[in-house]
């Protein structure tokens, strides 16, 4: 049976999280930089989509807060893209680092187009992630990605009674192409990043005692240091 909360669920929700209707000022101003800064890697191969989440997407940021993106790739080139992102958001200054977070981007959410299906990672009556989800709001929108991630998280949850909630979320794309061709050595350089990248983040991984909430394999790499998800389901379920 698919999971599905009411509009009483939903009021509670908002309510916990004090989410505004309408972005205030300060998230515009973290929508627009977003925009900026997603100019200089738009061009990467078989980048398919690029959301805001969290508080910003939930109008609930402050000046502190830094800017979460969750980044989806072809298979072909995840850790290739992983790395060049890292990479120009560094040299721009804009990346978020231990000690500079307020403002910077958190590139802490990759994964490729077989795991957008979200019950991967689920929980039982998972009201968190359930209006996460409906939260996201996409920047970059290549080849109708947006439409098929809800799609594919529609095989556990019933987003139906929110439609218009997923249709305003579209007016935030402000990116998006169809199909087109790309050099066949990046697959390739894909393979090699990976096989460079991979080992090191598992040894970190086992540094930090494997934390269930972060996950790590040719699909998805989720490295969030917390999860919530138990504790807003006893407080609202």
């Amino acid at each position: 049976m698919k999971e599905s909360f009411d509009k009483k669920q939903h009021d509670q929700f908002i309510k916990y999280f004090d989410i505004k209707e309408n972005p205030s000022e300060i998230e515009i101003w973290f929508y627009k930089k977003t925009e900026k800064y997603i100019k200089y890697i738009k061009w990467l191969p078989w980048l398919k989509m690029i959301w805001i989440w969290n508080s910003i997407s939930m109008n609930t940021a402050t000046s502190s807060s830094d800017i979460d993106l969750y980044i989806v790739s072809d298979k072909k080139t995840m850790w290739y893209n992983r790395v060049i992102i890292t990479i120009v958001f560094q040299l721009l200054w804009v990346r978020k680092t231990a000690k500079k977070h307020a403002w910077r981007f958190c590139l802490s959410f990759f994964s490729t187009l077989e795991w957008m299906d979200f019950s991967n990672f689920k929980i039982k009556n998972d009201i968190y992630l359930y209006f996460w989800i409906l939260y996201f709001k996409p920047i970059l929108n290549n080849d109708n990605t947006y439409e098929l991630f809800l799609e594919k998280n529609n095989s556990w949850a019933d987003f139906s009674k929110y439609n218009n909630l997923l249709e305003k979320n579209k007016n935030y794309i402000k990116y998006k192409w169809k199909k087109r061709k790309i050099c066949i050595y990046i697959e390739f350089i894909n393979k090699i990043t990976k096989k460079i990248f991979l080992q090191k983040t598992l040894k970190k991984y086992n540094q930090i005692w494997k934390p269930y909430w972060v996950i790590i394999n040719n699909n998805i790499l989720k490295f969030h240091n917390w999860d919530i998800r138990e504790t807003i389901k006893k407080e609202l379920v």
